[in-house]
């Protein structure tokens, strides 16, 4: 509920802003303030009406000006004059290169500008949320992963150990596959390989159908992956890297971005196809069993074991223990942690 807030909303249009405020005070906002300008915006950031002590959250319009440099810029500028106060960005049309540039900014969320039930609720969820330090995992529930990949084999390759070990650990795994791999066989085959390798990790499988090859990071991926984000619920999400030579690895971790955008925890795995861009900054040490677990779920992908340099055991092995030099294990998968919103750090326990 928004039963008390106080609102700074900001919109090119006078119309469109009374439009807004109302839908917003017949849910239980105690009061709007709106603005029709940047300035004006940021001008009573600094200097609120003497009626009201402080905002508890704010709305912008992009449409009052800037790219997305701009945007992120502005964002920027506003927390550090209102830290702990969300800011709601609306946009015509939003885009994903839109909605990365808020994401970078910190913003609480994005909607399109038009759909007043939709900013009512992302309202809502901004004003109950707290971005800065959201609550840790309760110990009596389950915590939950999502591990997503362009490609069956690919989260094996990247974060098989991890998956097992976190399943071994009563973690709720899901895997979310977005193609049957058809540019690498046949794809019914293919699937059922995926099926298995999950079984063998601990994991849930989720496969959808994107084009193998031509992934983009449009708002038709965003949606799909924002399905099985809101039936897993995940606490952490693993990724492909953005620094990946593979165009449906970088598409994917875009996507994902976007579609994750509320879930505290986030890391990209390393990909065979990853550049020397790719910066881990944990290491999650493996025991002999979760290595040969991850090695058991790639054999599994009987079609591709045999042909691709990737795949071969002793490569896996000794990159695992390459990466186990920087943890406290014999054995060790690396993550590029993105985004870690807990008060001590939900990869703490990992080694830096």
């Amino acid at each position: 509920m928004l039963s008390g807030a106080r609102l700074l909303l900001a919109d090119r249009d006078e119309r469109a802003a009374s439009a807004a405020a109302e839908a917003l005070l017949n849910h239980g906002v105690a009061h709007v303030h709106t603005v029709g300008s940047t300035a004006a915006f940021l001008e009573a950031g600094r200097r609120p009406p003497s009626s009201v002590r402080a905002w508890d959250i704010a709305v912008w319009d992009t449409g009052l000006g800037g790219d997305d440099d701009a945007l992120t810029e502005f964002l920027d500028q506003w927390y550090a004059q209102n830290p702990g106060v969300p800011v709601v960005v609306t946009d015509e049309t939003p885009s994903t290169r839109r909605a990365l540039a808020a994401l970078r900014g910190r913003a609480a969320d994005m909607v399109e500008r038009d759909d007043l039930p939709g900013l009512v609720a992302a309202v809502t969820r901004a004003r109950h949320a707290t971005p800065a330090h959201p609550a840790p995992v309760p110990e009596q529930k389950r915590v939950s992963m999502l591990v997503i990949g362009a490609h069956p084999d690919d989260v094996e390759i990247g974060a098989g150990g991890v998956i097992h070990l976190r399943a071994d650990d009563g973690w709720d795994i899901t895997v979310l596959t977005l193609s049957h791999g058809a540019g690498g066989g046949d794809p019914e085959r293919r699937g059922d390989e995926a099926q298995r390798a999950a079984q063998i990790m601990g994991a849930r499988l989720v496969m959808e159908d994107l084009p193998d090859g031509s992934m983009t990071d449009d708002s038709a991926t965003v949606r799909i992956i924002e399905r099985t984000v809101a039936e897993a619920r995940p606490d952490v999400v693993l990724v492909h890297s953005d620094s990946d030579t593979h165009q449906d690895h970088r598409a994917v971790h875009r996507a994902t971005l976007v579609a994750c955008r509320r879930v505290p925890r986030l890391a990209c795995y390393q990909s065979p196809s990853a550049t020397v861009s790719y910066h881990p900054n944990r290491f999650v040490g493996l025991s002999e069993s979760d290595l040969e677990a991850k090695l058991a779920a790639i054999r599994a992908h009987g079609s591709q074991s045999g042909s691709r340099w990737y795949l071969d055991e002793d490569l896996l092995r000794s990159t695992a223990r390459y990466w186990g030099r920087f943890s406290q294990a014999r054995y060790a998968e690396p993550l590029e942690v993105i985004r870690d919103a807990t008060p001590l750090g939900f990869f703490a326990g990992d080694h830096a």
